[in-house]
């Protein structure tokens, strides 16, 4: 079948459609940080001796940093499993939940780009090259 052909099109397209979220929860965190307060857990704050909004700012500044690098495909592993595990902990601070199932999902998909690491369409491929 001619659709085999495509299968080298599935890594790009899961690793943008998982940057554009992270890019999409970052912007909203820009635009409007104090709807994401709420979801600070209170221990973030004692543990760190920082505001609440201090740490959405931190938290939007780490997604769009990582968020840009993962659509690049720039430091692809590296960048993959940071924000698994940052989701993982979101996941686990959020509690059962809608959201946390959400989550969850998303960290098992950012998880397979770590698996699968850099594809044909990365930076880190056209590193590599060189």
């Amino acid at each position: 079948m001619k659709f085999e052909k495509l299968s080298k099109y599935s890594p790009i397209v899961l690793r943008t459609g998982v940057a554009i979220v992270f890019l999409w929860f970052g912007f909203s965190q820009l635009k409007s940080p104090g709807n994401w307060i709420k979801l600070i857990p209170d221990y973030a704050t004692s543990l760190t001796q920082l505001s609440v909004i201090s740490l959405v700012y931190i938290n939007l500044i780490f997604e769009l940093i990582f968020a840009t690098l993962l659509l690049l495909g720039l430091f692809t592993r590296t960048t993959s499993l940071l924000l698994t595990l940052h989701l993982l902990h979101i996941t686990t601070a959020l509690g059962y939940g809608p959201v946390a199932v959400r989550d969850f999902s998303l960290a098992i998909a950012t998880f397979a780009i770590f698996l699968h690491g850099a594809d044909e369409f990365c930076i880190d491929k056209l590193r590599r090259r060189k």
